[in-house]
């Protein structure tokens, strides 16, 4: 029996395979399995979720409220552990998506908000190599098309002869993350649909709460 740690890039799993979805009331426990090609092979030691968690926005006023009742519907499963990040907002200056009118004044720059997830690749590569050092699995699994992993992934493959699994939320292949991994799948479309939390979650506190109307 193996013993196996999924480490997943919340941020990439979003934006690769949940968002304007139904099914981001994702359990991660039963998604983890699934994602496994011989599941009965693993001990899966534990799920870590990395995220951040978002700010209000008044073109989206329900998604920092959504989102915090996943945490806490997440924080009720055994082997997950959820590691944050922050987002970070500045201002910067862009050009504009068409180019002026030429006979006009107006400029070609405009300064615009740009948020960015912060620590949360980090986080997932420290804890990922933490893990390697304290050998406390034997596989290890991330859930991400992000080749910033290649790296860490190759040196757990190559240098420390340990297996390595990568799950691309995304459709698109990321060449390196293939090549420097034990194996390597782009996650089926129609996998999140058969991995959802109850519609209610009770929590340690006896509490508890519904998924957001919006995810069903």
């Amino acid at each position: 029996m193996k013993k196996t740690i999924f480490y997943v890039d919340g941020f990439n799993l979003h934006h690769g395979l949940l968002k304007d979805t139904p099914y981001q009331w994702l359990d991660l426990e039963r998604f983890a399995t699934a994602l496994l090609p011989r599941p009965d092979e693993h001990e899966i030691v534990a799920v870590k979720y990395f995220t951040a968690r978002i700010r209000y926005n008044p073109a989206d006023p329900h998604a920092a409220f959504n989102q915090d009742r996943y945490l806490e519907a997440l924080g009720s499963l055994a082997k997950v552990k959820i590691i944050e990040g922050f987002y970070k907002r500045f201002q910067v200056k862009l050009p504009f998506a068409k180019e002026p009118c030429k006979s006009c004044d107006k400029a070609s720059y405009g300064i615009v908000y740009r948020t960015v997830e912060k620590r949360s690749d980090v986080n997932l590569a420290t804890e990922m190599m933490a893990d390697v050092m304290r050998k406390s699995a034997d596989t290890f699994v991330v859930v991400s098309g992000d080749v910033d992993f290649a790296a860490p992934l190759c040196f757990i493959r190559h240098e420390m002869g340990l297996r390595t699994l990568v799950f691309n939320p995304h459709v698109n292949v990321c060449e390196e993350l293939r090549r420097f991994t034990s194996y390597y799948k782009s996650i089926s479309r129609d996998l999140p649909a058969k991995c959802q939390l109850p519609e209610t979650v009770t929590l340690a506190n006896g509490n508890t709460i519904h998924r957001p109307p919006a995810w069903k």
